[in-house]
């Protein structure tokens, strides 16, 4: 009667040890998920409150066929030690030397750039620089600080020779509307000086 009675008891205590190694490891599991979960939401907060810096050729909005290199901040915070490193040099046919300047200074590296703000470079007519012979492509690497640290370097690939058969588009700007008031405005009289106004009769 005790042998069955120790037998059973030993029965008890290895079950137990069982469920205790189970609910143990069920545990240990959620730990892990709650660990990802919270590592998961961090990254999130980080990502979302990180400046984004980016690098583009694109045609002037102002007259539709000049060239000009762009970088901005379409991030929600600022940037600092902002690097632009352009592989070979962007080409240019008139101002070079500040071009070259605009490379030494994305080299050293910008010391900040808010959020939605754009710098740009007028590189030439886009004709000139599209339809050259070779490669036409220009390695692009983005380095960056934000709030929480270095942000993860951007790169890719900018191929001018996407330009090429693209339709040249001037969308008008704030300018195109001043530069039109101001030739009405020319043809307008002199409000100095006393103009008459004739009225026809037939219309009287």
């Amino acid at each position: 009667m005790e042998t069955t009675i120790a037998v059973i008891a030993a029965l008890a205590a290895v079950a137990a040890a069982a469920a205790a190694a189970v609910s143990g490891r069920f545990v240990w599991q959620q730990v892990g998920e709650m660990r990802r979960q919270t590592d998961l939401q961090q990254a999130i907060s980080e990502g979302s409150s990180s400046p984004y810096i980016w690098a583009d050729v694109r045609l002037q909005s102002r007259n539709g066929w000049n060239l000009e290199f762009v970088v901005g901040n379409s991030g929600s915070t600022v940037a600092t030690d902002v690097r632009v490193l352009i592989d070979p040099p962007l080409p240019t046919d008139h101002e070079g030397e500040y071009l070259e300047a605009m490379h030494q200074r994305l080299r050293d590296g910008l010391s900040s750039l808010a959020p939605g703000r754009t710098l740009h470079w007028t590189l030439g007519p886009s004709p000139a620089l599209v339809n050259r012979t070779g490669s036409l492509a220009h390695s692009v690497r983005i380095s960056c600080e934000g709030p929480h640290g270095a942000v993860p370097v951007n790169k890719y690939i900018i191929d001018l020779a996407d330009f090429r058969e693209s339709v040249a588009r001037h969308d008008g700007t704030l300018v195109d509307v001043a530069r039109e008031i101001a030739a009405l405005t020319k043809k307008l009289p002199d409000q100095s000086k006393p103009f008459r106004v004739e009225i026809d009769d037939a219309d009287a």
